[in-house]
């Protein structure tokens, strides 16, 4: 459902919250090699997150990534807006076009009903979820996940 990059970016964003509790930056380096992912792809990633006001950066020998904004006030679904686009859930999961609801005159896939459900379920998830929240609940034993 979600692309790889925005899980990159999702994952990376969670690492940077946990790691920068202490108000230091965390090099791309660090973060590439933590979650096995391409350190260049994911400059390139960060640095979208960093025009649009959510993270800040800083180079040289002690540079890297932290939260320029709230991580509270920041939600997967910013994050996922930003990467896959507003439309990600309007798309049919079988099919290629746009399976709009709201639209009676476009016959609907077999599955359209059901999934509109879990669709709707999903993004108020995602609306709901902020990485304060993800970064607060994360533990020693939880690390590991964000490098899977």
């Amino acid at each position: 459902m979600l692309s790889n990059t925005c899980k990159y970016a999702l994952r990376a964003i969670i690492y940077i919250g946990i790691n920068s509790k202490s108000g230091k930056n965390i090099n791309v380096r660090t973060i590439a090699s933590e979650l096995d992912v391409p350190m260049q792809f994911l400059s390139k990633i960060l640095q979208v997150f960093v025009h649009k006001q959510i993270l800040d950066s800083v180079k040289g020998p002690h540079g890297g990534f932290s939260f320029r904004k709230d991580p509270y006030e920041i939600n997967l679904w910013d994050v996922i807006e930003i990467i896959d686009g507003p439309t990600l859930f309007e798309h049919c999961i079988i099919g290629k076009r746009p399976c709009n609801s709201h639209d009676n005159t476009q016959k609907k896939c077999p599955v359209h009903d059901n999934y509109s459900f879990v669709r709707k379920d999903l993004e108020i998830f995602f609306k709901n979820e902020s990485f304060g929240k993800i970064i607060e609940s994360f533990d020693e034993k939880s690390h590991d996940f964000l490098a899977l």
